[in-house]
């Protein structure tokens, strides 16, 4: 019976199939062949360049690197029995744009069904995935995904939240069609999000149907537990209510948000600023694209912050004069003009900075649409819609980490994805010596620099 024995010569470890045999009432060894060399603890096969054809090249490493990510945020043991199927829409939903029924042919050119543990891949249980990740408790996982997550943090001071809404194929929902934001006008879900305003890790998301108001959504979201751990809610224009500023009065929830410009604001507060007044440098703010001026008023409890921006004014002005639109000339002392509301203990200046500079969520919203491919969902059924949601939501999840991990390197989480994308993997065999096995391509520098800034080996 043969076996493999190390032989050791000089300063290198060789590896040889040896078997044993009797000689003289002797017990001896004698080797059959050598098998190659170990290097670093590893075999390294002995094989003639001459017998060796490639049998399989398939994309590997930017995989790899997902799924190790996944690991690390506890995703397998998080999303249960279909937790294989789920990650590889996932991983998919991030690197490509196959639909669901070319995705089993798509994964033989990848090293997905070995990274999963999938010996065999089918659309139906794609599609099954989808039904179960809709029961799942999601709630669950995003309080996971975000416990993970926050470690890397700093600190806890601020969250962004904002709403989006992208149409959808399915015929199952009984709202109407409405406007989007690119005028067109179709059956629409909306999404809110909430992530960390200073790295954009995300927090939760709530899908609604396209006709309810951002403000009846932000008071539903508002009543989620998990939003309370932050000093400040920070909040776009239009999602906000008297109800709502009441509710965070009643619990001590600081907020920082835009307010529309209607009359009666107009009236009782814009009236009351003098142009020549506001327009000194003591009530000056620099931006990073530009400069305002600023007068608070006390209001609901809070602070109501007046920004006149010359600039928008000039915008404003050619425009209308471009449209040949016509105003009211009582309107035109109201053009240039903003406004921000909020009952935090911040002055001015760090009020209207943190509100202009909270553009994490539009960048992970964008993320989503073009990335992570959010938009539009084809999906048909309604729980398959939420289920592609959710799908977005946990690429994002991903997407953030590589964010933090790289953004201190001048480096985008895209860049660092597509660099690694070159990184195949290599099924080679030898049919005189009836051996198969896989090699990696040698990485580049960049490659091994952004494996080194993740943390992931191979």
């Amino acid at each position: 019976m043969s076996y493999i024995r190390k032989i050791k010569k000089n300063n290198s470890v060789y590896l040889a199939e040896v078997e044993s045999y009797r000689k003289e009432g002797k017990v001896k060894q004698r080797v059959l062949r050598y098998l190659g060399k170990e290097i670093d603890g590893k075999a390294v096969k002995r094989v003639s360049s001459d017998n060796i054809e490639v049998v399989a090249v398939k994309q590997y490493l930017d995989y790899h690197v997902l799924h190790r990510i996944a690991q690390k945020l506890g995703l397998p043991a998080l999303l249960g029995d279909d937790a294989k199927h789920i990650l590889l829409l996932v991983y998919t939903q991030l690197l490509t744009r196959k639909p669901i029924y070319k995705l089993p042919e798509y994964v033989e050119y990848t090293s997905l069904k070995e990274l999963l543990g999938l010996e065999k891949l089918v659309d139906k249980k794609l599609y099954e995935a989808l039904d179960n990740l809709e029961e799942l408790n999601f709630d669950v996982v995003e309080e996971e995904i975000f416990s993970i997550l926050s470690a890397q943090r700093k600190e806890r001071k601020a969250m962004v939240l904002d709403v989006t809404d992208t149409y959808f194929n399915g015929s199952q929902a009984d709202w109407k069609a409405r406007k989007g934001k690119d005028g067109k006008y179709d059956k629409l879900v909306q999404i809110s999000l909430a992530v960390t305003k200073e790295e954009g890790f995300p927090i939760l998301h709530k899908m609604y149907e396209g006709n309810i108001g951002n403000a009846k959504i932000f008071q539903d979201t508002l009543a989620d537990v998990r939003l309370k751990r932050f000093d400040v809610i920070i909040l776009d224009r239009g999602m906000i209510s008297k109800e709502s500023i009441t509710d965070m009065k009643q619990l001590n929830q600081k907020v920082i948000t835009g307010l529309r410009l209607h009359d009666t604001i107009k009236n009782k507060y814009i009236n009351k600023i003098e142009r020549e007044e506001i327009y000194q440098p003591k009530y000056r703010i620099k931006l990073k694209n530009t400069e305002v001026f600023v007068q608070d008023f006390d209001y609901e409890g809070g602070k109501l912050i007046a920004i006149y921006n010359p600039e928008l004014e000039t915008t404003k002005r050619q425009h209308a004069m471009l449209n040949e639109q016509k105003y009211d000339p009582k309107d035109a002392k109201f053009m240039g003009y903003s406004l921000i509301y909020h009952t935090t203990a911040l002055t001015n200046e760090d009020v209207v900075k943190t509100y202009f500079e909270k553009d994490i969520v539009e960048k992970a919203y964008r993320e989503l649409k073009s990335t992570i491919n959010l938009h539009p969902i084809r999906k048909y059924r309604m729980n398959h819609v939420k289920a592609h949601v959710k799908i977005c939501y946990i690429a994002y999840a991903i997407l953030s980490y590589i964010q933090y991990k790289v953004k201190s390197k001048n480096m985008s989480a895209v860049y660092a994805l597509e660099q690694l994308q070159s990184a195949y993997k290599v099924t080679l065999q030898s049919e005189k010596e009836n051996m198969i096995w896989d090699k990696m391509v040698t990485l580049k520098n960049e490659q091994k620099k952004i494996l080194s800034f993740l943390n992931c080996s191979v």
